[in-house]
């Protein structure tokens, strides 16, 4: 199945540029809702008609530019109107402080209640009994409700954290060594 496939001009085709009569062999949209559908410039009225073509009608100037300028940071800046994802899902951390929101597993499925639980504990793949406990110790020590006054958020946090830990050390004393 072919979903596009690049158009050429028909030949002896003219730079549609006014009052150009140059050959055009450059295509360029001929609007943002019709992206398949070319207009025809040489190659020195194609680079200015791409310069000034504006890829968010109807937006300020400068809120487009800082939209583009944000897409370009490492971490995926991408945030606010201009983009509906998240950061950037970065599992296998190929990018310098662009973790990803919830550790990748190759030892659990996705969906299954080891990865989620490794998810809520923040924990990834080297994942021992040992590494398990040390964690999960820490974690009862920052989210404890009788190290938060009591707060009812935190107690709930503990509550999942408790109930990960269990699942996780059941799964981890069940799995044959590695």
């Amino acid at each position: 199945m072919v979903y596009h496939t690049r158009q050429r001009p028909a030949p002896g085709t003219r730079c549609e540029w006014s009052g150009c009569t140059a050959a055009a062999s450059h295509p360029a949209p001929r609007a943002p809702d019709r992206l398949h559908d070319y207009v025809w410039f040489c190659l020195d009225h194609v680079r200015i008609y791409n310069r000034e073509w504006n890829f968010c009608p109807g937006t300020d100037p400068a809120d487009a530019d800082a939209a583009v300028r944000s897409s370009l940071e490492v971490g995926g800046g991408r945030r606010g109107r201009f983009s509906a994802s998240p950061a950037l899902d970065d599992p296998l951390d190929l990018f310098p402080g662009s973790a990803s929101p919830t550790p990748y597993s190759r030892r659990w499925p996705p969906g299954s209640l080891e990865a989620a639980a490794a998810a809520t504990m923040s924990l990834s793949d080297n994942l021992t009994l040992p590494v398990l406990k040390s964690r999960y110790k820490d974690l009862v020590k920052h989210y404890h409700p009788d190290a938060n006054g009591g707060c009812p958020a935190s107690e709930e946090r503990m509550k999942s954290i408790t109930r990960a830990y269990r699942v996780l050390h059941e799964a981890l004393s069940a799995a044959p060594a590695r």
